[in-house]
């Protein structure tokens, strides 16, 4: 999570001072928005497996709300408007049952932590269909592929989606495999 939020730039404390600056911000100045996009999508594509990803995902999460703690923000407010990113891959029953999990896991983690507010519990999240899945060769089959992690990451509960071109494995998508992974969605 560290590198792929381009903190790296720093040491980890202030790294984390700028993330709880932002939630501290946002709190006051915009507090609609969505402060921060908790990743788990790029440890899935490094090579985790499904747990992996959930439990890398979920202790970031939990290191940012404890920052944002120890500064003395309050969890039902920027606890609202935190949001995760997760990758779906081609075992069906098992993306879905890792979504479900992680929601669950979620919610009692903020509770623990001292949120009352349900929404402060809300895990909401953002899913990709797992770009390292699909294969160059015989590029057609991954059009079953990325329904299938679609339909996975809406049984799980997604709140919004991107699938991918059934030729990115090639290259960027065609016009044709954008268009067709658009109305997939």
């Amino acid at each position: 999570e560290y590198a792929a939020r381009g903190t790296y730039i720093y040491p980890p404390q202030p790294s984390m001072r700028i993330i709880t600056d932002i939630f501290e911000w946002c709190s006051k100045e915009l507090p609609k928005w969505n402060t921060i996009s908790i990743s788990g999508y790029h440890i899935r594509e490094a090579g985790s497996t499904a747990v992996q990803e959930i439990a890398f995902t979920l202790s970031s999460g939990k290191a940012y709300v404890k920052a944002a703690l120890q500064k003395g923000l309050d969890i039902n407010i920027f606890g609202k408007r935190l949001s995760f990113f997760f990758n779906s891959h081609n075992n069906l029953f098992q993306e879905v049952a890792k979504f479900r999990a992680a929601r669950r896991m979620w919610a009692t983690m903020m509770k623990e932590l001292g949120a009352t507010d349900e929404k402060a519990m809300m895990m909401r999240f953002h899913t990709q269909t797992g770009g390292s899945t699909l294969t160059a060769q015989q590029p057609l089959n991954n059009i079953s592929r990325v329904t299938l992690q679609t339909l996975a990451a809406v049984l799980g509960g997604t709140q919004s989606l991107h699938t991918n071109g059934y030729d990115e494995a090639l290259n960027f998508p065609t016009e044709e495999a954008a268009e067709l992974a658009l109305r997939t969605q």
